[in-house]
């Protein structure tokens, strides 16, 4: 049986933990696709209006205009209606004093009065100068079903309160937004409004205990992800008291609390494939250090007042030493700091981790590692070209050619001589400006001019390059194409798959599972 430690660091407090697979799936996706095929700025800013008691005016007097009167009316909002006649639902509301109603045509003297006012009509001249009053009048206006003319618009809703979701798809694709908020209705619990409620109630007795804010976060994280909000959702108010009040007796000297340092392997350029691990802890980091091969869509799921640092490395180029790298770590874990570590590919190969846990470690300070799909496999795989295939490689080996050609440090230059007789797939990673000089070196160590090689210059990217030849001319080939980075060489029969077996074009948006779920999955 796993513990309850394990299962408090690996699970949700909700039942649906596919829920979050999806979602966050879904949510880096949907970013993939906005930032690398049409990067479409965000036309709405969501808000929520608090209109307990203020003045809305619905034009129009059908079933549509009834449906925008009620939500105006569930939000506590003074709801006048204009139009010369009403349905039997607006009637009843009128007969029973809920909303005031102007019962005649609409004109432009009727917007002055109100904050907010919802064009609802069937006719769209009418329509359209409800519109142009409000602009005129400074006034927020949502035309129905015609978001160019609308300074607003209406979300779909799922009512958790006080915990509201908004969807909104900017009035673009509304079946959607519909469907979304379907399944939010299924998956979230219906005590999540109480359990927001209940966290309210003791929201300034936990600021007065814990007055330092990164300390209260990680309180309210535990308490949302554990036996206190388990406890709400079940019903147990008593219970779930009590849980709170004696995990904040045992935080008495939450200021002490140690920071952690996280690696995190992010794969080599794509987004998705990031591990759901990873995410989870991405989200979590008051820190996050990154290379500049991070996919920049990654960071913006960082929380947003999380302290963002670029350490990226340049081949030849300015950068951030290894050494200011590690202080940087021990400062802000000592420092009390969830520190995210956010590394291109895998943090132990190539990726100098194992240096930086190696730190970690000497210093007493905790940390962890989480794998990534590192570049040779990932690029590799999208290029079409796998690493091991029966009959052409029955293994492979990794190596790094940073050193290659020009290093003055013995123990930096790779066995070429060794490389060079072994008949299975070779990858050697940062080996663009030295590519002449490597496969020089190969076969000048007996390793046939004959040989395929590819180079794949941002692997798993939308601006994924692949390079094919030889060992003879692959250099001229490369440089022909117009070199880029990051650039990883392969070398080996099977780069001769990559016709068959490559990915089309990235930058078209990868196709996503329909919306319903599947049998089990929120088991």
């Amino acid at each position: 049986m796993l513990g309850s430690d394990y299962r408090r660091r690996n699970n949700y407090f909700f039942p649906a933990k596919r829920f979050y697979i999806v979602l966050i799936q879904s949510l880096i996706a949907a970013r993939r696709d906005v930032m690398s095929h049409t990067r479409e700025p965000m036309n709405q800013l969501p808000i929520f209006l608090t209109l307990k008691g203020q003045a809305c005016l619905v034009v129009g007097g059908g079933d549509v205009a009834e449906r925008k009167v009620r939500q105006l009316l569930a939000a506590g909002a003074a709801v006048t209606v204009n139009s010369p006649q009403l349905v039997s639902g607006l009637q009843q509301l009128l007969d029973d004093r809920r909303i005031a109603a102007v019962l005649r045509p609409f004109d432009a003297t009727l917007i002055d009065t109100h904050l907010l006012v919802i064009a609802a009509t069937s006719d769209r001249t009418v329509n359209h100068a409800v519109a142009a009053a409000a602009r005129t009048a400074l006034r927020l206006c949502n035309v129905v079903d015609d978001p160019a003319h609308s300074s607003f618009i209406s979300p779909s809703i799922v009512d958790r309160s006080p915990l509201i979701v908004a969807i909104s798809t900017g009035g673009r694709a509304p079946v959607l937004a519909r469907m979304l908020r379907q399944q939010l209705e299924r998956w979230l619990p219906l005590r999540l409004g109480e359990l927001a409620g209940w966290a309210g109630q003791w929201r300034d007795t936990i600021k007065a205990r814990l007055p330092d804010v990164a300390a209260r976060r990680r309180f309210w994280e535990q308490a949302f992800t554990g036996a206190p909000a388990s406890h709400v959702l079940a019903g147990r108010m008593q219970a779930a008291d009590e849980a709170l009040r004696s995990a904040l007796e045992q935080r008495a000297d939450a200021d002490q609390q140690g920071g952690e340092a996280w690696l995190v392997g992010a794969g080599p350029g794509d987004p998705e494939l990031l591990s759901l691990r990873g995410f989870h802890l991405l989200q979590h980091a008051d820190v996050v250090l990154h290379d500049r091969l991070v996919a920049p869509e990654l960071l913006a799921f960082a929380r947003r007042d999380a302290e963002l640092i670029d350490v990226g490395k340049t081949g030849g180029g300015p950068g951030t030493s290894q050494a200011e790298i590690n202080a940087l770590l021990l400062a802000r874990v000592r420092a009390g700091k969830r520190v995210c570590r956010l590394k291109g590919g895998d943090p132990y190969v190539f990726g100098r981790g194992s240096e930086e846990a190696e730190v970690l470690a000497q210093a007493g300070l905790p940390f962890q590692v989480i794998p990534g799909i590192t570049a040779a496999n990932g690029c590799g795989a999208y290029a079409g070209i796998p690493l091991t295939h029966r009959g052409l490689a029955q293994a492979v080996t990794l190596v790094t050619g940073h050193g290659a050609a020009d290093s003055t440090a013995a123990d930096d230059e790779p066995d070429w001589s060794a490389l060079a007789a072994l008949g299975h797939t070779l990858v050697i990673y940062m080996s663009g400006r030295k590519l002449a000089a490597i496969a020089a070196l190969l076969v000048a160590h007996g390793r046939a001019s004959r040989t395929p090689a590819a180079v794949v210059i941002a692997g798993s990217t939308p601006e994924q390059r692949l390079v094919t030849g030889t060992l003879a001319d692959i250099a001229q080939r490369y440089a022909e194409a117009g070199p880029g980075s990051p650039a990883l060489l392969y070398v080996g029969e099977v780069v001769g798959l990559a016709e068959r077996l490559g990915r089309p074009a990235l930058a078209r948006p990868t196709a996503r599972p329909g919306l319903e779920l599947r049998p089990g999955d929120l088991q």
